[in-house]
């Protein structure tokens, strides 16, 4: 049975040479805050309010940064996502999570290489395209 294919939308927030990342209490990896888009939802919405739902702050979309198609297994199914990545600006300067089981921290812009924040892909998309404005795209491999 083939996966079905999820949507993602992906928020990149910026502080002083920081980037916000978020970790599920129960994992050792960050992942980019944002989440599903709901059948129907549109993409820009659903960043708003899965930044509103998770950190409690007012989000404002500032530009489509790229996407990102990854695959993984979890609990023995395959998975298939799309993460549409965003720049976005948030009201709060101190975000602090509204979600028992999530975490939020600043991460180092210079320690994003080494760090293990998920999809790979997407981490790797970030750090290739540094400043360049000009959209990325990565499929997936194999």
């Amino acid at each position: 049975m083939s996966a079905t294919t999820e949507i993602i939308a992906r928020a990149v927030i910026r502080r002083d040479g920081q980037l916000l990342v978020a970790r599920q209490r129960t994992k050792s990896w960050s992942f980019l805050p944002g989440g599903h888009v709901e059948p129907g939802e549109r993409v820009e919405a659903a960043l708003v309010r899965e930044v509103r739902e998770e950190l409690g702050a007012e989000a404002k979309i500032e530009r489509f940064l790229g996407a990102v198609e990854h695959g993984y297994i979890e609990d023995d199914a395959t998975r298939h996502e799309i993460n549409l990545v965003f720049e976005v600006a948030i009201t709060d300067v101190e975000p602090a999570s509204q979600e028992d089981h999530l975490e939020f921290h600043w991460l180092d812009v210079n320690q994003l290489p080494d760090a293990d924040v998920r999809p790979g892909a997407l981490k790797s998309a970030l750090v290739s395209a540094g400043d360049d404005p000009t959209p990325f795209w990565h499929g997936l491999d194999g």
